[in-house]
């Protein structure tokens, strides 16, 4: 299994990556959509790429490309990892003399009210990956990286703060995506997206509804601009089922009578933790 997802090493979604699936030989990428691109491609096989965070919410770059047109892929998997975001860079600076702190848009965030404290005169600035931060603070004087002790390790930097985030429990959830879904494992989840008729009343209620009636739960559901017009919506929606089960199969028939468009992404099982690992791995 070759899987793609964002890069250089030490990402918190390398670390999802290897979750997944830690035989797997890694395909670093320089951004969601190259990982997805990959798959496409036939570089790799499948993508792993952040879809959610507890702090912050969904993450734009993915949410965005499950949305495109082109996007033709299923999700078959998901994982949540703990998320521990550190103050590191070179060594011998003193953080409240620091201008510039690199990082992931979604990490940087996340650390929001934290970084005011600890770096007051530095400028949050976007990074491709937690861990390209950390390449740039090293590059550059006087200048920090919001990334992870274990990626510091690996590149040589010195941890200022660990678990800097401004909220306890952080966790992202991350999905992996390729040309097919999974089958049912009896304790599944699925991912859809739709848009409704926004100017008829009732017309989530009825979507939702499609559901409730059938006694399906839902797990997850938020909206993104459809970007064509100002107050329209696509909704996305994690329910709880496999689509091939015949409740959720009825659902779905229903939704799509009640809206304008829909995608199901896939059923995958429901995240329990990574598998054992029986060997130790390089």
């Amino acid at each position: 299994m070759r899987l793609a997802h964002l890069g250089p090493r030490g990402t918190y979604t390398e670390a999802a990556a290897i979750a997944h699936d830690p035989s797997a030989d890694l395909v670093p990428c320089a951004s969601v959509a190259a990982a997805i691109e990959a798959v496409r491609d036939g570089t790799a096989d499948a993508a792993v790429c952040a879809i959610e965070n507890s702090i912050e919410g969904g993450v734009t770059e993915t949410l965005d490309q499950l949305l495109r047109d082109e996007f033709t892929f299923h999700i078959c998997a998901e994982v949540v990892l703990p998320i521990r975001h550190a103050l590191v860079g070179p060594a011998g600076l003193n953080p409240r003399d620091v201008r510039v702190v690199y990082s992931h848009p979604q990490a940087l965030a996340q650390c929001r009210r934290r970084l005011a404290e600890l770096v007051p005169s530095g400028r949050p600035v976007a990074a491709l990956s937690t861990a390209a931060a950390i390449e740039s603070a090293l590059q550059e004087p006087s200048t920090l990286a919001v990334s992870n002790a274990l990626a510091a390790a690996l590149y040589g930097a010195t941890v200022y703060a660990d678990d800097i985030a401004d909220a306890p429990g952080n966790e992202t959830r991350f999905i992996v995506v390729r040309p097919s879904d999974a089958p049912a494992s009896g304790d599944d989840k699925t991912s859809i997206a739709f848009t409704t008729h926004h100017d008829r009343p009732g017309s989530l209620v009825e979507v939702l509804r499609a559901f409730s009636e059938r006694g399906i739960n839902l797990t997850h559901i938020e909206s993104r601009p459809t970007r064509r017009q100002l107050g329209t919506y696509v909704f996305l929606v994690d329910v709880q089922g496999h689509r091939e089960d015949a409740s959720l199969r009825a659902a779905l028939e229903a939704v799509a009578q009640e809206t304008l468009w829909l995608r199901v992404f896939g059923s995958y099982p429901r995240w329990r933790g990574p598998a054992p690992i029986s060997a130790p791995q390089d």
